[in-house]
């Protein structure tokens, strides 16, 4: 799959953007808001968004018609765990939670909006091509 390559690449590239920016602010002020272990945050959101993009994928290939009701519904999911996530670990290692639930929440909206900023252009692409 070309198209699985190209999406896993540019989030690779994106994901050490993120990490050098992120370096670049641990040695700010602002390194008190970021969570001593962001870049497996980093690590998570990137295999779990490979994961996204091949399950998309092969979706929009097999059945194009779902394709929207099953992104919406994996975006529910997935948000629905990570808060489940947020809350176990502030309830459980209290001392970090606050920068770990910043960390997790902007690295969750950075990768979600970089999802559909890469997705987009492949669903136009797929429609114009099946009219």
């Amino acid at each position: 799959m070309k198209e699985l390559k190209t999406l896993l690449i540019k989030t690779f590239i994106f994901s050490i953007v993120l990490g050098i920016i992120t370096l670049g602010l641990r040695h700010t002020d602002m390194s008190s808001i970021i969570h001593d272990q962001w870049y497996f945050i980093i690590l998570f959101y990137f295999v779990l968004t490979g994961f996204i993009f091949y399950t998309l994928l092969k979706l929009l290939q097999k059945e194009p018609r779902k394709f929207v009701f099953s992104f919406l519904t994996k975006s529910v999911l997935r948000m629905l765990a990570f808060t489940v996530i947020i809350l176990v670990y502030a309830f459980a290692i209290r001392q970090n939670a606050v920068s770990f639930i910043l960390t997790f929440t902007a690295y969750y909206l950075l990768f979600t909006t970089w999802e559909i900023i890469l997705i987009v252009p492949i669903i136009k692409n797929k429609k114009s091509n099946s009219h």
